[in-house]
This record gives C-alpha cells, structure tokens and sequence, in this order.
C-alpha cells in the first residue's frame, strides 16, 4: 500500500480516531479488549508475556483490565508505555535465555509479525515461522492450563500450526475482532489450558 493511501486510511478508521480518543498507543488495543470480553485470561492471570508488545497498546488494555498484571513484554522495538509492573525486554525474541528469566506465564501473547513484503504467501511464511518458534518456548514458559493467543495472516501453514496446538491445549478456537479489518488476511489463533 502506498504511504498516501495508507495515511488517507488511518485518518479515517475509526479504530484509530477511537485509540487516540481513549489514550491508546494503537488501533491494535480495541483487538486484545475484544478477545477478553470473550475470553476473560486477563483479569484471571498473574503473569503475562507479551511477543511483539511495541508501542504498548496491549499492555495498556493488560493494565487496564488486571492492575496487579506483572507482564514480560518483548519487542525489538522501544515501548512508549512505561510501568512498574512491565519488564520491558528490547531484544529478538529468539535470542533470550528463558531459563534465565526463571518464570512461567499464566497467559501467552502474541501479536508480532514481520515488516510486510506486500507478497501474501511470503509474509504469511514469515509470520508463521515466529509462531512456529514460540510454539517451541511452550515447555519453558508456560504451567499447566496457560492459555495462549497469536496472531497469524491466514495461508498454508495454518493447519500444521493448528494442530501442533491441539496436541498441546485443550481446546483451539480461531476469532477475529471487530477491530481487525474487513480485508486483513488477520486472524488470532486462541489455545486454552496447556497440556504438560
């Protein structure tokens, strides 16, 4: 998308005039506010880690919804939103010592993904490749009934993905928010109560 059509479409989404209203840092919190009207994990959870938390909307609707949330969050990326309850980790996800972290999480977040290519099957590749490696941190981070949600952009690797997930949760369910938009390959994958 061209950076005019693409300036001319955040001016008028509604999502994005809404976040700014509200104080969001992004359109994406209204997608996580709608997943826990649905899904209430957050307001059952102590601890939260978040993949792709920058700029700090879903950290702000975390907070928002469970004040006493303490939440990893992990980005390449500097967040905006600053916490006394948020340990902010400005790395590649992949480059962490979990171990060394010493934690586990009571809810899984994800809602990173790659610098766009504009070729769908090439991003949806790519985005499924970062699901595929925190699919692999499973065993390290999450206690038994975890539940996780991830985002992916919809194409051949759902399947394999899916039923990973189902060899490891009890129930997994697929839903898209209000908030993702009509034409957005986006979808988010919801995994209840881990197996160990």
């Amino acid at each position: 998308m061209k950076s005019k059509e693409w300036l001319n479409r955040q001016k008028n989404d509604p999502f994005v005039i809404k976040a700014q209203n509200k104080g969001y840092l992004s359109r994406a919190s209204f997608k996580l506010l709608e997943i826990e009207k649905k899904f209430h994990f957050i307001r059952k959870s102590n601890n939260i880690i978040e993949f792709g938390s920058s700029p700090g909307g879903w950290c702000q609707v975390i907070l928002e919804c469970n004040i006493n949330a303490k939440i990893t969050a992990i980005d390449l990326s500097e967040m905006k939103l600053k916490h006394g309850n948020i340990q902010f980790i400005k790395k590649d996800f992949k480059t962490i010592d979990y171990k060394s972290l010493n934690k586990k999480y009571d809810l899984i977040l994800s809602d990173i993904a790659p610098n766009t290519t504009g070729h769908k099957s090439t991003d949806h590749l790519r985005i499924s490749t970062y699901i595929h490696d925190i699919i692999d941190l499973l065993n390290l981070i999450a206690y038994k009934n975890t539940n996780f949600v991830i985002k992916i952009w919809k194409g051949t690797e759902e399947k394999l993905i899916i039923e990973k997930l189902k060899s490891q949760f009890q129930k997994v369910t697929y839903f898209k928010p209000n908030a993702s938009r009509k034409d957005s390959s986006e979808i988010f994958i919801v995994a209840q109560d881990f197996i160990i």
